[in-house]
């Protein structure tokens, strides 16, 4: 390499070394300065009823602070009071339901079945006693045997009209089946769940705070009618701001990734 060709790059070493030198002298001398714009954000929250309505009342205005828990806006909730009184009647009914079944049959129920049974058989014995009696008529010639036809078909009904209330006197006394328990239980599962269906859906008729926050957007007002999941009120969680920030390709040089920062508005 000639003299002439070893003067450029002693020159080009010399240049990188005095901005190496430079750039770590200022890094050493403390931390530089950005100009850069941005906004100051937090989280929001747009707040809605669950169920469609008509709202009544929105107790807050855009400024507002407001605590985790406060009632926001509120739906006209008759129609929905109704419901859950209806759902908790129809478990009142099950449950007594339940409660007779598991009991049994009462003790008038078993007397009456008990008396139907004897009067069935009553009836029964004297239907034979007629008929015995006819044959023997018609042995003698006394009677025709249409007669006797006739009294035989008395007694047949007489039969099995005793057996169906002797039947239903053991089902009396036996009382319901574990099946039916079991079914009427079930019933009324199926009841304690319309209740808790019914109160959740009155208590989201119902908008209450989130969070501690500050309110931003009144979005509707008392008297609209207000679809399931459209915003009522907006709240904005001042717990959890963030700054975001735009620096320019040209900065991007003298920014790290995890470097700490201090921020100053103009």
């Amino acid at each position: 390499m000639t003299r002439k060709q070893l003067v450029p790059l002693a020159l080009t070493v010399a240049a990188i070394a005095v901005a190496v030198f430079l750039v770590r002298r200022n890094r050493a001398a403390g931390p530089s300065q950005l100009a850069a714009s941005g906004t100051v954000e937090a989280t929001e929250a747009a707040l809605g009823f669950q169920v469609p309505g008509r709202i009544v009342a929105v107790a807050v205005h855009e400024g507002d602070r407001v605590h985790a828990g406060d009632t926001l806006a509120t739906l006209d909730r008759t129609e929905l009071a109704a419901r859950l009184a209806q759902a908790r009647a129809a478990l009142a009914a099950a449950q007594a339901r339940l409660t007779e079944m598991a009991h049994g049959s009462r003790v008038e129920e078993i007397g009456q079945a008990r008396s139907a049974d004897s009067a069935a058989a009553a009836r029964l014995q004297d239907a034979q006693r007629d008929h015995d009696r006819t044959a023997t008529l018609l042995a003698g010639g006394a009677v025709s045997q249409e007669t006797l036809d006739k009294s035989k078909l008395a007694l047949d009904v007489a039969r099995n009209a005793a057996q169906q209330t002797h039947d239903q006197m053991q089902l009396v006394l036996a009382g319901p089946r574990v099946e039916q328990i079991d079914a009427q239980r079930a019933t009324v599962t199926q009841a304690e769940a319309a209740v808790r269906q019914a109160e959740a859906t009155l208590d989201n008729a119902v908008i209450r705070a989130p969070f501690d926050g500050v309110v931003t957007i009144r979005n509707r007002e008392p008297g609209e009618t207000a679809a399931a999941g459209a915003p009522v009120v907006t709240v904005a969680n001042l717990g959890d701001r963030w700054v975001r920030i735009y620096v320019s390709e040209i900065a991007l040089g003298d920014v790290r990734l995890g470097e700490a920062a201090v921020i100053s508005t103009d």
